[in-house]
């Protein structure tokens, strides 16, 4: 978007020094993040994440996930509805970005006043967190066709990589992202990793 503008006063700015020095400044942003966005889309599919894996209290990273949105004007909020004592095996800033990629979709989904729910939980070998929202949902062709396909997006102007990329560093972490999607009654992400106790 910021090409296509830039691409579109050019025609009648080009002349001014202003412009051309903001231009160049545009131009370098753009690049920069279309590296950065090259960069991380490399990464898959290499069979390896790179990243150390640690254990991490996914209870501790949910109370911070709903400190990030309190009290953020039209924002229903964030809250945890279960909190079971769980240790996983993980990269904690990796795990941070996808959750907040997650909530924030939710919130997106569901409008505004209308929070989103997280639920911790242990079973088994893995433990999970679910990010559950009230909002408009997806269909089952797709969720199955369409979510984690990239620049496929239901969202005006979405790109489709946020379900991609964060499917993918679950992936990296030994994990799974699992998703339950009704449309006209919400979204529900799951995503799984070992427990540190194994």
């Amino acid at each position: 978007s910021q090409l296509s503008l830039l691409a579109r006063n050019a025609e009648r700015h080009a002349d001014n020094p202003e412009f051309r020095k903001d231009m160049l400044l545009t131009l370098g942003n753009a690049a920069d993040k279309l590296n950065a966005l090259l960069a991380r889309l490399s990464r898959y599919g290499t069979g390896h994440g790179g990243e150390r894996l640690v254990p991490g209290d996914a209870c501790a990273l949910a109370q911070r996930l709903v400190a990030r949105w309190q009290g953020m004007p039209g924002v229903g909020g964030v809250a945890v509805d279960r909190a079971d004592p769980c240790q996983v095996m993980a990269s904690p800033e990796t795990l941070e970005q996808v959750l907040v990629h997650l909530v924030q979709n939710a919130l997106d989904a569901s409008g505004p006043g209308i929070p989103v729910r997280i639920e911790v939980s242990g079973e088994g070998e893995t433990g999970s967190v679910a990010v559950v929202d009230s909002g408009c949902g997806m269909s089952a062709e797709f969720v199955r066709n369409g979510l984690f396909k990239p620049f496929v997006s239901t969202k005006p102007g979405g790109f489709g990589i946020g379900a991609f990329e964060a499917r993918e560093l679950v992936r990296a972490m030994r994990g799974s992202l699992e998703v339950e999607s009704r449309e006209g009654l919400g979204s529900r992400f799951v995503v799984r990793l070992p427990l540190a106790a194994q």
